[in-house]
């Protein structure tokens, strides 16, 4: 290989290298354009080496009705014709339509016709603006974005060109950028003459540096000897700029004319050519010794193609005129003179000892002359040191991209059956086990929309095909515009952040954030595959949103799912969210996964099959824009229905056996979950078990969504044995019998998605009485009610929950107790915080390990305000009793839920904590709970819930009883 070639090997493969690190070529359109239509007759063959375009206009209401097969039989002719001819074609598809019924209409068109001459047109112009007419930018730039879309997907390499506009148009224009066509177009045809598109062309090129102009048609005399002489000039002017094309009409003899003279210009016209900076080469004409240069015309050329320079210049007055110039490998200086057709070499010619500074005379005609340093010699190399950095594309164009290829993959797609996978995993607290619920649906999706039917539900193991029990229907605000999509107004702002790679594909990483922040919209980051376009993952928080689901933060696995014609289809593989929901008046984390496996294309029978599943008496649903709805059979039909299920009930009977009541705790009654309690947007969370009643009403949606208010209840209708302990173990004849009775207001702030303050009130009655071991001497502390007020933070992001609360308590009433040696008078108020640290770890469905981390601490805490372990205290320990207190503690909570045979949930728990009471020494006391829960479905449709525990306990503590047991069958109703 020979020097020459090295070099050319050399520079072709860094072109290449760095058109596919972006993908992104540029325009592939140059030449000469002449006016066409199918009325006129077609541009006779031009001559060799001319780049000739043919600038075809339609009117797209002549495809349509009785003329439409005439009209596509006439344009396929005419483009055969050109074809045979090699001259490009640049179809002309006039303006948008007017009023927002024809869009679509509009739509289909742009489509078919790319379509039916895919392979035959090198550019669509699409969206004419006629002078003083100048549209809405909004509407014109979404039309423009959307033809741009359904071209491109269709034609990939078809240059899109915006216009023809006015050339005065140069405000609008700019706003038309400003709003985002800029990615969406190749080129902009301005309706004018060269000399007046200079204000235009200079925004198109700031603002779509990689595009290019169009100018014309400029109106060529009949004359042919003029005809030629106004394309020289016009042409020869063009030169260097950003207006790559220049369209002529006329009379087939000015234009026969003009495509002669256009033969002598070829290779002007065909190179890359850029103005090159004078005061660099230290130009200067000179006439008797003046300087005469600001009055001569005059532009300096450089070839990026060939690697060589030109210099055109005049008219000027005179015969000749001198000229000094500093050029690099000026090796034949010759001047051309494109009307004529003929070379000369310079009158003089002359050069300084190094050979740089040149200094020549020149001829001088009516018309533009063209001095060419490297006249004949070919194609000239020059090597530079410097090192080429890798660039990136601006977002906007990576956008448009990805909006390209999603296009052609909506258009290729018609619709597709997927097998999708459903679970829910949370813990309602830390001390509860874990909640599982999986579905197995079967997905249908077509370009009208989704929907699914359940195959299978399953709770904890317990598995239903048929009637199982409702179950809530609660989701997040939908978001009807996603970021990407192509709407008329854009919601999003993007910024590219760089490259990164996800599955071993090296990917675009695109931040986004809605431009409105009072709407439900998302924040976060999509990854784009650099190569294809296609979007590979999304990670998102949805913004602004009302209870119940205060928190929606989701990531977003995009794999192929099979192939399609000439490409292969992605489609969404696995999704991760997780959620906080406002359950109860407290906030509860909510893990969803979606797997989407089995993906079928194009399914031939795919309406066959989706008819018998709407047929069967399964439960199924529809994504609709106001969310996920039940679609519901009516008679041989399924329909939407805005019925949600938002509510569950169930009727639990069990009992409660801890050794801190004399007797085993009987349940009987409802449980009761209701998302929409009296249709008022309200949540009512309800256990009542005879003797116990627990609940919550709570309003999730208050003064604009970021606030939501709840009321607690709690009530038991038995009185509990309270003993107290030191280090001689139980103390007799101190047992007190005491029945409580408490309500709470709460409020909620929702700073962030993750963030959260709290506020609450707390109104406690403790009614005491004597046991019937009850010292005679021993006085029991006076019934009283305590108020307390609190506040908390809580954060909850990816599967971790953190929390910290205070409050402080004044009772209302507190006289002498006991012996008197252990009241403290100061105790009549108190304070009690705690902090504390929640991770869940999912894997295999229904094997999950919930960690906790708390800190409970207070000051003044006595008897009857220590932290104790009852059966619905948040410091609960399983097979701890709740007779065993501390006044500082340290727990470490851990569970592990399995199934086994598919059939028993079983729930293991490990609890360990540190307690220290004062009033027993200043030690720390270790405490381990143990327990393990058995779920398993019943008979008629019941639920059996067997929870032992046992416990460690201190020896303070050996007579308090160490094994907890209760005992629940579930009916749901």
């Amino acid at each position: 290989m020979t020097v020459r070639g090295i070099v050319t090997a050399v520079l072709g493969a860094t072109a290449w290298s760095c058109a596919a690190s972006t993908a992104l070529a540029a325009p592939a359109i140059r030449g000469v354009a002449i006016e066409q239509s199918l009325e006129a007759e077609p541009i006779p063959a031009p001559p060799a080496d001319v780049p000739l375009v043919a600038r075809l206009a339609i009117d797209r209401h002549v495809f349509d009705g009785s003329s439409a097969s005439t009209a596509w039989d006439r344009l396929q002719e005419r483009l055969k014709i050109y074809q045979s001819s090699h001259v490009a074609v640049l179809l002309a598809l006039g303006t948008f339509p007017s009023a927002d019924a024809d869009v679509e209409a509009w739509r289909q068109f742009l489509r078919l016709v790319a379509e039916r001459c895919s392979g035959a047109v090198v550019a669509y112009q699409i969206g004419a603006v006629a002078a003083g007419d100048e549209h809405d930018v909004n509407r014109y730039v979404y039309l423009l974005k959307l033809a741009a879309v359904q071209l491109r997907t269709v034609e990939s390499t078809a240059v899109v060109v915006q216009g023809p506009i006015p050339p005065g148009s140069v405000e609008w224009e700019a706003r038309v950028f400003a709003a985002g066509a800029g990615p969406y177009i190749d080129a902009v045809a301005i309706d004018g003459l060269p000399s007046s598109a200079g204000p235009m062309t200079t925004v198109i090129e700031k603002e779509k540096p990689s595009g290019l102009a169009i100018i014309g048609p400029v109106h060529l005399p009949a004359d042919p000897a003029q005809a030629a002489a106004q394309f020289v000039e016009t042409r020869t002017r063009a030169l260097g700029t950003f207006v790559h094309v220049v369209a002529y009409d006329g009379e087939p003899a000015a234009i026969a004319a003009a495509l002669s003279a256009a033969r002598r210009i070829a290779d002007l016209i065909a190179a890359d050519l850029v103005t090159l900076d004078e005061r660099a080469a230290v130009l200067r004409f000179t006439q008797a010794e003046r300087d005469v240069t600001p009055s001569v015309a005059h532009t300096l050329l450089y070839s990026l193609t060939g690697f060589d320079t030109f210099l055109v210049y005049g008219p000027a007055a005179g015969a000749t005129i001198d000229l000094e110039i500093s050029v690099a490998n000026a090796t034949n200086p010759m001047v051309r003179d494109l009307l004529a057709g003929t070379t000369q070499k310079p009158l003089r010619s002359q050069t300084d000892g190094a050979g740089k500074r040149l200094r020549f005379t020149l001829p001088l005609a009516d018309h533009p002359l063209v001095l060419d340093f490297n006249f004949g010699i070919g194609d000239t190399y020059i090597l530079t040191s410097e090192a080429q950095k890798e660039s990136l594309p601006r977002v906007e164009e990576i956008i448009f991209r990805y909006r390209q290829a999603q296009a052609a993959q909506d258009a290729a797609l018609e619709n597709y059956i997927a097998h999708v996978r459903i679970e829910q995993h949370f813990h309602p607290s830390p001390a509860d086990p874990s909640y599982n619920i999986v579905t197995e649906n079967r997905l249908f999706a077509d370009r009208v929309g989704v929907e699914w039917e359940e195959l299978s539900f399953e709770l904890n193991g317990a598995k239903w095909t048929a009637n199982r029990p409702a179950f809530p229907l609660v989701q997040p605000e939908k978001v009807l515009s996603l970021p990407l999509d192509l709407r008329l107004n854009e919601d999003y702002t993007y910024r590219l952040d760089g490259v990164e790679p996800v599955s071993g594909r090296p990917a675009f990483v695109i931040r986004f954030d809605p431009v409105d922040a009072r709407r439900a919209l998302y924040r976060g980051t999509v990854w784009i595959d650099r190569r294809s376009f296609v979007r590979l993952k999304v990670q998102a928080v949805e913004t602004k949103l009302a209870g119940p689901v205060v928190s929606n933060d989701e990531t977003q696995i995009y794999a192929e799912a099979g192939g399609l014609p000439g490409r292969p289809a992605w489609l969404m593989n696995h999704l991760v969210s997780k959620q906080v929901f406002l359950i109860a008046g407290r906030s509860v984390l909510v893990e969803r996964e979606l797997h989407f496996t089995d993906v079928s294309l194009n399914v031939p029978d795919f309406y066959a099959v989706r008819t018998a599943a709407r047929a069967s008496n399964r439960i199924m649903y529809r994504d609709t824009d106001q969310g996920v709805r039940y679609l519901v059979k009516k008679g041989e039909t399924r329909v939407v229905s805005n019925q949600m299920t938002t509510s569950a009930r169930a009727f639990a009977l069990g009992a409660d056996v801890d050794p801190s009541f004399d007797y085993p705790l009987p349940i009987g009654g409802l449980d009761i979950l209701d998302f929409n309690f009296l249709n008022r947007d309200m949540q009512l969370a309800l256990l009542y078990g005879g003797v116990i009643a627990l609940g919550n009403l709570q309003h999730p949606n208050l003064w604009g969504g970021k606030f939501d208010a709840s009321i607690d209840f709690f009530g038991l209708a038995v009185k509990s044995n309270d003993d107290v302990f030191d280090a001689l173990g139980r103390r007799s004849g101190e047992r007190v019998n005491r029945i409580p009775v408490a309500t709470g207001v709460n409020i909620g702030y929702q700073v962030t998605p993750f963030h959260k303050l709290t506020g609450h009130y707390e109104l406690h009655y403790d009614a005491y009485f004597r046991d019937p071991t009850t010292a005679a001497g021993f006085a029991i502390p006076s019934d009283t009610a305590t108020n307390g007020e609190g506040a908390g933070y809580e954060f909850r992001r990816r599967g971790y929950s953190a929390t910290a609360n205070v409050a402080a308590y004044q009772r209302t009433k507190w006289t002498s107790w006991g012996t008197g040696a252990d009241f403290d008078a100061d105790a009549r108020t108190y304070t009690k915080y705690d902090i504390g640290l929640s991770k869940d770890f999912v894997f295999k469905t229904f094997n999950t390990i919930h960690l906790n981390a708390t800190y409970f601490g207070g000051r003044r805490l006595d008897r009857f305000s220590m932290y104790q372990f009852g059966l619905f205290d948040a410091t609960r320990m399983h097979g701890v009793p709740s007779a065993v207190r501390f006044a500082e503690l340290a727990m470490l909570r851990g569970s592990y839920s399995f199934n086994l045979f598919e059939q028993y949930r079983f729930d293991l728990f490990l609890d360990q904590a540190s307690g220290r009471d004062p009033r027993i020494d200043d030690g720390w006391h270790q405490v381990t709970g143990t327990g393990v829960r058995l779920n398993l479905r019943a008979p008629r449709n019941t639920i059996l819930q067997l929870d032992f525990g046992k416990s460690f306990l201190p020896d303070t503590y050996r007579r308090a009883g160490s094994t907890v047991l209760q005992i629940l069958l579930l009916k749901p109703l």
